[in-house]
C-alpha cells in the first residue's frame, strides 16, 4: 500500500470564483452575491491576486495547469479591467511555477453578456474555452427557471462565440418544470445542429435553501416525475451518442479530444487551488480547504491577511470514499489497481463484495479490472454510491 504523502503530481488546477451575479437562478446554490452599483472590481480583483500569491507555493513543481474562471458570473468582469487581471493571475502562476504550461483557459458567461467587443477582449485575453450556461432552448422553460435570456438570444451568443472559439461547453438541464420528451428532443436537436465541442447535461436538483425548493414546496412547480427524468436522460444519451458525441463523466459529453481538462482534475484526485469567496481546494494528498462564502468577509479577511478559510485533513476512510465516488463519475469508473495500491489488497476485495449486488441488478459492470456504471446505474448512482462505501 501508497502511503499518501508519497502521491506527487505535476498537473493541477486553479480556480478563480467571481462571486457576482446580475440576479441569483432559482435553481442555483452556488455561492454568489448580487452585484451592486458601487460595488469595486478593482479591490475584489487585487484580493483575488494576493490570495493566489499567497498560496503560490501550493503551485510549485506543476507542469500542467489548467485555468478556470468560474461563478458566479465572471461575464460580468468590466472589459476596461479584464486583460489585465488575466495577466496578473497569468503572471503569478508562471512565478509560482516557471516551467509550467496553462494547458486550458477556460470562463463560464451568460449568454445575455455576450457581444462583439467582449468576445474579442476575451480571446486577446487568452481564454481558449467558453462555457455557457444556455439550460434549454425553449422559452417557457427558461422564463420558468428565472433565466433572462431567451432561445434566441442564447443562439445568437453561440453563433458569435463560435466565429472566434473552437473549444465551447454549452449546459442543458433535464427534468424542469412542464418540459416534455418533446421539448427536450428540440433544445437537443437545436444543441446538436450548434455543434459545440462540449456539451454538460445535469439533471435539475431541488437544493436546500433555494427560491426554486420553495416554489416546489409551496405547490407552485411541479417536481418532474422520476420515470420521466430516466427517459430523458435516455433520450439524452442516446441522441449525444448517435451525434458522435462520447460521454466521459456521469454529466459531461464531448467531441473526441474535447474533454474539460480542469473538471476532470475533480474526478481524478489531483491538486487544486480555489481563490475567491467560498472557493474549495485540494492539494491531491489529504488536505481539503474552503474559503469564507462571504464576499465582504473574504475580502476583508484577505485586506487584513486575516483567517478567511477552513481546511480538514482526510481521514484514510475518507479518502477511500472520495475516490470511490469521484471515480464512479467517470466512464472509465473504479480502477481497481488504483484502489489496491492506494488502500490494499482487503479494500479492493471488499469493494467487488459489495459492487456484486449492482451488478446483478444491470446498474454496475465490471470488466478489465475496472467497476463502472452502465447507462441504467447512472441515474440511481447516489444510491449506488453508499453501497460501495
Amino acid at each position: 500500500m501508497i502511503a499518501n504523502d508519497d502521491l506527487v503530481s505535476d498537473v493541477g488546477g486553479v480556480y478563480v470564483h467571481i462571486a457576482l451575479c446580475r440576479s441569483k437562478c432559482i435553481y442555483c446554490d452556488f455561492y454568489s452575491s448580487v452585484l451592486r452599483r458601487d460595488f469595486d472590481w478593482h479591490v475584489y480583483q487585487d484580493c483575488l491576486v494576493k490570495e493566489l500569491r499567497s498560496r503560490a507555493d501550493e503551485l510549485k513543481g506543476w507542469r500542467r495547469i489548467t485555468l478556470y474562471i468560474g461563478g458566479g458570473t465572471p461575464s460580468l468582469i468590466p472589459e476596461n479591467l479584464f486583460a489585465g487581471f488575466m495577466n496578473t493571475l497569468r503572471e503569478v502562476i508562471y512565478n509560482a511555477s516557471p516551467q509550467a504550461e496553462i494547458v486550458e483557459t477556460t470562463m463560464e458567461v451568460n449568454p445575455d453578456d455576450v457581444n462583439q467587443q467582449r468576445v474579442l477582449i476575451w480571446k486577446s485575453a487568452g481564454i481558449d474555452r467558453i462555457s455557457m450556461g444556455i439550460q434549454s432552448l425553449d422559452d417557457h422553460e427558461l422564463h420558468t427557471i428565472g433565466r433572462r435570456h431567451d432561445a434566441d438570444g442564447a443562439i445568437r451568443a453561440y453563433s458569435l462565440l463560435k466565429e472566434h472559439f473552437s473549444n465551447i461547453s454549452i449546459d442543458l438541464m433535464f427534468g424542469l418544470p412542464g418540459q416534455t420528451l418533446e421539448s427536450l428532443r428540440k433544445t437537443l436537436e437545436g444543441f446538436i445542429s450548434m455543434h459545440p465541442s462540449h456539451i454538460s447535461a445535469y439533471s435539475l436538483m431541488y437544493e436546500e435553501r433555494t427560491v426554486l425548493t420553495r416554489m416546489r414546496d409551496s405547490g407552485r412547480i411541479k417536481e418532474a416525475d422520476e420515470n420521466l427524468s430516466v427517459d430523458m436522460f435516455s433520450m439524452i444519451n442516446s441522441m449525444l451518442r448517435d451525434a458522435g458525441y462520447v460521454r466521459y463523466e456521469i454529466s459531461n459529453y464531448s467531441l473526441p479530444g474535447f474533454e474539460s481538462k480542469h473538471n476532470s482534475s475533480y474526478w481524478n484526485g489531483t491538486p487544486y487551488v480555489g481563490i475567491g469567496p467560498s472557493a474549495h481546494s485540494y492539494d491531491g494528498n489529504k488536505t481539503r480547504r474552503w474559503n469564507s462564502a462571504d464576499l465582504d468577509a473574504y475580502i476583508n479577511g484577505v485586506k487584513k491577511s486575516d483567517v478567511y478559510s477552513e481546511s480538514e485533513i482526510l481521514s484514510e476512510t475518507e479518502l477511500y470514499e472520495e475516490c470511490v465516488m469521484t471515480s464512479i463519475r467517470k466512464s472509465t469508473g473504479i480502477e481497481l489497481k488504483n484502489i489496491r495500491e492506494r488502500f490494499g489488497q482487503e479494500v479492493a476485495v471488499r469493494l467487488i463484495g459489495k459492487a456484486r449486488n449492482s451488478i446483478e441488478k444491470g446498474l454496475l459492470e465490471m470488466k478489465e479490472d475496472r467497476i463502472f456504471l452502465t447507462d441504467d446505474g447512472i441515474m440511481v448512482s447516489d444510491e449506488i454510491i453508499v453501497e460501495l462505501f
